[in-house]
């Protein structure tokens, strides 16, 4: 059986309410965001800044996350 897990870039976004509500968030351009998605995965380059966000947003998401994804049910 084949896992299958969900992107960590599609966690982050919508943790963060869409594309330009995070794009907002982090300081960067809508465009710049749907290029991430294209590689399912945030630059490494902001992946702190983007924990750091969410934890003092509340924002439920985890390091292993981040870099990993989630696998889905």
């Amino acid at each position: 059986m084949e896992n299958t897990f969900e992107p960590p870039i599609e966690i982050i976004i919508a943790a963060f309410g869409g594309v330009r509500k995070f794009a907002r968030e982090i300081g960067r351009d809508p465009a710049a965001v749907c290029r991430w998605r294209k590689t399912g995965s945030v630059p490494s380059a902001m992946q702190r800044k983007v924990l750091e966000l969410a934890w003092e947003k509340g924002v439920s998401i985890t390091a292993h996350e981040m870099i990993f994804g989630r696998k889905l049910a």
